[in-house]
């Protein structure tokens, strides 16, 4: 069981997963000695790992999408597993409300049609398919900020995400990843804490080209690098994901005032609505906090339904409805789980 302190560095690393055991030690007011000995046992252990994905859009013409596939009750772990070993998808979960699957994944316009009706619509129990676009991001779990932590120390972390990266890296004006940053970010996505060192090591640069290139690519949202745990390890088992109806002029309001709860991991506006992934430290809370949600001014309606099941998270594919350990192998393929290169998540 983890402390209040390895709690505290979790959330340290979910707010800024390549701070040094320096800084996360000066804001949580440790030695350094200490959480860095803590630090470095949670990452060998497997509570949390720290790993780096390009923006779909940085790579291909790709749009976001929420996927929502009902199938027979048997037919999920089947189809909840297929889907986490396509590369176009990010998070995967099973939903305790209905027999579905929802899941986030990025497509080329023209792949939308194939992959529906030509692959995924052949699975045995596929009952109905939903694909609906992700117009923006209010909060992604990289900006998360469980009640660990207050304010002052998240700021001292970390400046706020910017979100709108996430869905409009296109649209802003950004440039797709040449080969060195491609190069770079495949570095990050096995170990997020690579150091500077190693990074011009591989990419056969001087430290200060790769710091350089670095920091342009997470600060102009090419790049996010991710703490993936399971919630649950830090206090909060509680998962599910939220649908918040509101009338339009106060849907951009309602979905920045979902964002800075404690218990947002994930918000966006899917199709005029606000979807929201949250984690609690119990059934109560969440009542608590959708009790909220429903009296902001504007929100119409919310409906609640808990994740049954994990299937993917981060890009990373679990293993018996559990994360597993980096470089673990497949016996089946004789090869990791975790994502082909060049894939992004959201959540």
């Amino acid at each position: 069981m983890l402390d209040d302190l390895d709690r505290q560095i979790v959330a340290a690393l979910i707010r800024n997963g390549r701070a040094p055991w320096r800084h996360i030690a000066d804001v949580l007011g440790q030695q350094e000695r200490t959480v860095a000995r803590r630090g470095n046992r949670l990452l060998a252990s497997g509570e949390v790992r720290v790993q780096s994905f390009p923006s779909p859009a940085a790579l291909a013409p790709v749009d976001l999408y929420m996927l929502r596939v009902a199938a027979a009750p048997s037919a999920v772990p089947a189809i909840g597993t297929w889907l986490a070993e396509r590369p176009e998808t990010h998070w995967i979960s099973a939903l305790s409300g209905a027999s579905e699957c929802i899941v986030e994944l990025s497509l080329e316009r023209e792949a939308v049609g194939p992959f529906l009706y030509g692959e995924l619509a052949a699975l045995d129990g596929v009952r109905n398919l939903s694909l609906e676009p992700v117009f923006e991001y209010y909060r992604t779990v990289s900006g998360w900020r469980p009640d660990l932590l207050t304010l002052e120390q998240y700021e001292a972390l970390s400046p706020s995400e910017h979100p709108q990266f996430a869905a409009g890296y296109a649209e802003l004006g950004m440039s797709p990843l040449d080969e060195p940053s491609r190069a770079l970010a495949e570095l990050l996505r096995a170990n997020g804490r690579i150091t500077i060192e190693e990074l011009a090591a591989g990419l056969g640069v001087s430290k200060a080209t790769a710091s350089r290139r670095l920091e342009t690519l997470i600060a102009d949202g090419a790049v996010f690098v991710r703490a993936i745990l399971d919630p649950a390890s830090i206090g909060y088992p509680v998962e599910g994901v939220l649908t918040v109806r509101a009338e339009a002029p106060a849907l951009d309001a309602a979905g920045r005032y979902i964002a800075d709860l404690p218990a947002t991991r994930w918000a966006a506006n899917v199709s005029g609505r606000i979807l929201v992934q949250t984690a609690t430290r119990s059934l109560a809370e969440l009542r608590g906090v959708m009790e909220g949600i429903a009296a902001h001014p504007g929100v119409t309606g919310v409906d609640v339904s808990l994740f049954g099941r994990i299937f993917k998270r981060s890009t990373v594919a679990y293993r018996d409805g559990k994360l597993p350990q980096i470089g673990e192998v497949d016996g089946k393929e004789g090869k990791s789980r975790t994502v082909p290169e060049g894939v992004f998540t959201l959540a």
